[in-house]
């Protein structure tokens, strides 16, 4: 944020319940701890190339709790939360996933934050204002004592560099990535499934939690990525072909259970629970406060994949890590009842 500008604390939009900036950068970078459920403003966001082609690249956040700022990494399954505008400069963001690490460098030991799971609670009307000017900065980040910003390690060799911001993040599935050549992808995600041809060109994809406020309350087509968390047998239905199945949608985007109902060949409908499926042109209604339908007309090409790993641009590996964790809180704590 420019040096000379100012938040105005009265032009906050909360979308849920009101909350207030805590400084907590000092505490976590003396002890590396996150407090689940922090807030903090999107003071800074660009994207980082980690090839020379630009064709990979992270998105990469400037967080400031009121006092200080650091920086962070989103995860390839929150990178939707930017392409839908849900995270954006002035958002405040409530990060009840989050950790904190320190990368070696030359220099010393640069702090940042990884991002694992995040909701939008509010924005900053007079910070969303100076948005042009922030993008043109070059933000500075808090580090620890005795360090200095980490130069830009992601211009070396496209596949090095790929590798090494994996690496930040998630150091297993870097290794495991390292092991295979990464596939060369579009800039521009396609939004309509009619000009997706190639299943590696990457698609633009829904949350979960966009779906209530998509540009139509009906029949907007959109592409969703997400975890089955139930399905229905097939039954009868009042629109033809008169049989359906339904099925529970999770994403990380938000914790409420998106409905869809099949009307489209419902008997081959038939992913397993637990599994990753891309829904590919699927149809918003306002049903249950928002929900997706595939009706018998909009027969096609293929319209659903399950545990698509065959598409880089998917990140199957990350969802289901967040599903499997998710689960396994509940449990925990339904046996602590």
């Amino acid at each position: 944020m420019p040096a000379d500008a100012e938040l105005d604390p009265a032009a906050v939009t909360f979308l849920g319940d009101p909350f207030e900036l805590v400084p907590v950068i000092r505490d976590i970078l003396r002890t590396r701890y996150c407090v689940p459920g922090s807030v903090f403003l999107v003071e800074g966001l660009d994207r980082v190339s980690v090839s020379r082609s630009g064709r990979w690249q992270a998105v990469r956040l400037l967080l400031g709790d009121g006092a200080l700022c650091i920086q962070a990494l989103l995860p390839g399954n929150l990178h939707r939360f930017v392409e839908t505008g849900e995270v954006s400069l002035g958002s405040y963001i409530r990060c009840e996933g989050l950790r904190a690490k320190r990368q070696q460098t030359d220099n010393g030991v640069m702090v940042y934050l990884v991002v694992e799971d995040l909701v939008t609670v509010g924005w900053n009307d007079s910070y969303r204002a100076l948005a042009p000017a922030v993008k043109l900065e070059s933000p500075k980040v808090l580090e620890a004592p005795h360090t200095q910003e980490v130069d830009d390690e992601f211009e070396a060799e496209a596949f090095e560099a790929f590798e090494a911001f994996e690496a930040l993040a998630y150091p297993k599935k870097a290794e495991q990535r390292s092991k295979s050549k990464p596939r060369t992808v579009p800039d521009q995600p396609i939004a309509l499934p009619r000009d997706w041809h190639d299943p590696q060109t990457p698609l633009k994809l829904t949350t979960l939690r966009s779906i209530p406020h998509l540009p139509y309350a009906q029949n907007w087509s959109c592409n969703v990525l997400a975890i089955i968390a139930s399905l229905s047998p097939v039954e009868p239905s009042n629109l033809p072909p008169h049989r359906q199945r339904t099925a529970r949608l999770a994403d990380p985007s938000t914790s409420k259970q998106v409905h869809l109902t099949v009307f489209l060949d419902p008997e081959e409908f038939s992913p397993q629970v637990g599994s990753v499926v891309l829904l590919v042109g699927v149809k918003n209604h306002r049903f249950d406060g928002g929900s997706l339908k595939k009706y018998a007309s909009d027969r096609g090409s293929r319209w659903w994949f399950q545990d698509p790993v065959e598409m880089g641009w998917c990140d199957v590996e990350g969802i289901k890590t967040w599903w499997k964790e998710m689960t396994a809180s509940q449990k925990g704590e339904n046996t602590e009842m």
